[in-house]
């Protein structure tokens, strides 16, 4: 009884403050003005430090980024910085990703392996299945380059201070470099993907990096972006020539400036722009992979005395990558990807 007393008093005061709010119109106004802004958007996981005036419409991508031009010699790639960095660094850090997806382009080296477990349990008359696929992907590279192999193309930077790059890399021989100003280049971009499932209860988690670095040089430069995921969270970690870029976490809109349908939906990341294309990236060239020609193992063990079936999937080759476009659907980013004249390692 005193529930229901309390119950109804609540019902009450609700209802007589409702009545008497219509004269508090403008206090909603500014509750939804500060709730709706950007910076509130951003108060819970940081608040930008470099970009002013943010808005709500998503930025328009060049046509140059979703299809990447062709020339008669050389290379070229499309880099992408963090967010909400100052503009001179941001352009570094673009530039640099930028080289390194270009030696990408020229010549990989590919590993794979994917192993499958199975396992039956059964209980009683029912028989249950439990399957897990772990998958790990490395795609490298490496190379003796100068900074007069490349020339910058074009350039955007996007309304939240990304920005991206397109460069040419025109490749020559070692001999044909100006040896003052030689470095080494490595690339590293790797996938690791767990997918468990038991009858009908399904879990995923993935760890993506990609990593470059001039390792035997004077003034040593590394760009390390990991980005983790487990079902609906994630977590980035982002470090450019030693220091770690924060940004926040906010809903990135992207559109590409050649769209007229008003009804096509933009794509949002809350990672930024070099995050969703990286991911992708390494998930797309690990599907490839699997397409590829393969070495398969196939053995039993023995697991808190039930019988686990294992199959081990290994493909190794150095291929040429090539992405011939990228398309925005269903608030996903897609890649057209192939790898290559391949050659086997085995």
């Amino acid at each position: 009884m005193q529930c229901r007393f309390l119950a109804l008093t609540v019902i009450f005061f609700l209802v007589t403050n409702i009545s008497g709010s219509s004269q508090n119109k403008q206090q909603y106004e500014k509750i939804l003005d500060k709730e709706t802004s950007p910076e509130s958007a951003t108060s819970s996981k940081g608040k930008f430090k470099n970009v002013k005036n943010i808005g709500f419409y998503p930025d328009s991508l060049p046509q140059w980024f979703f299809q990447i031009p062709e020339i008669y010699s050389g290379i070229v790639a499309v880099g992408v910085s963090d967010p909400d960095m100052e503009l001179s660094l941001a352009k570094e850090q673009a530039i640099f990703r930028a080289k390194s997806m270009a030696l990408l382009y020229k010549k990989a080296t590919v590993q794979y392996f994917r192993d499958i477990y199975s396992k039956a349990i059964e209980v009683e008359k029912y028989t249950t299945y439990r399957e897990r696929f772990d998958t790990y992907f490395k795609i490298s590279a490496q190379a003796l380059i100068s900074d007069n192999l490349f020339a910058v193309l074009d350039t955007h930077v996007t309304r939240y201070n990304e920005y991206v790059v397109l460069l040419q890399y025109s490749p020559l021989d070692s001999g044909t470099v100006e040896s003052d100003n030689v470095y080494k280049l490595k690339v590293l971009g790797s996938g690791l993907m767990v997918e468990a499932s038991f009858d009908e209860a399904i879990d995923n988690q993935a760890e993506y990096e990609f990593c470059c670095t001039i390792p035997d040089s004077a003034t040593s430069i590394n760009a390390d972006f990991i980005f983790r995921e487990k079902g609906l969270r994630f977590l980035t970690s982002s470090e450019y020539n030693g220091s770690k870029i924060d940004y926040p976490v906010y809903p990135y809109k992207y559109v590409s400036n050649a769209s007229t349908s008003v009804t096509s939906l933009p794509l949002t990341s809350y990672s930024g722009l070099w995050s969703v294309c990286t991911r992708q990236l390494i998930r797309y060239l690990s599907l490839n992979a699997q397409n590829s020609s393969i070495k398969l193992k196939n053995m039993n063990d023995d697991f808190q005395e039930e019988a686990v079936n294992l199959t081990r999937e290994i493909a190794s080759f150095y291929a040429r990558l090539k992405i011939n476009g990228i398309k925005f659907d269903n608030d996903t980013l897609k890649m057209d990807i192939e790898l290559k004249d391949k050659q086997s390692t085995f």
